[in-house]
């Protein structure tokens, strides 16, 4: 799979950001994750860190920012921080896919908004004129001498 430019800007940014991580916080991602990082940097981009600001006040990519989140989330906070993320991010998640069905108005199992009670609708969908005895007799009067 071909990473994308942003992503390999990204990962230098995020080579650079763990320079100056405590080696405890360093030492919690996993070896994998850190070659992945690594590996698939741009050694052509040139990031910097400002050393006057804090991480949060820092100039980086969005794709930067969600790695490092990520890392927070997998490696770094408590347990019950990522308890509360998780539950953050179900919650969004679940937003997110309200607000898509009220804009698309998919309906995955083809259930349709009734207005009627199907008792109705079957109702409506059988239901025949019914005519007067009188009125069959002179409509077959009518049909065998060929008027209508």
């Amino acid at each position: 799979m071909e990473i994308s430019q942003n992503y390999k800007n990204a990962f230098t940014e995020v080579y650079t950001i763990l320079d100056y991580v405590e080696d405890e916080d360093y030492n919690k991602i996993p070896e994998e994750v850190l070659n992945v990082i690594e590996e698939n940097r741009n050694i052509d981009y040139e990031y910097e860190m400002n050393n006057d600001l804090d991480i949060y006040k820092q100039t980086m990519l969005p794709e930067t920012k969600a790695i490092l989140f990520n890392f927070y989330r997998d490696y770094w906070c408590s347990t019950e921080q990522r308890e509360k993320i998780k539950k953050i991010q179900e919650h969004e998640l679940n937003l997110d896919d309200e607000r898509k069905k009220k804009k698309y108005n998919v309906d995955v199992f083809g259930t349709k908004n009734v207005t009627e009670s199907p008792i109705e609708e079957c109702v409506a969908l059988i239901e025949k004129k019914q005519e007067s005895f009188f009125t069959r007799i002179i409509n077959k009067i009518r049909r065998f001498l060929g008027k209508k």
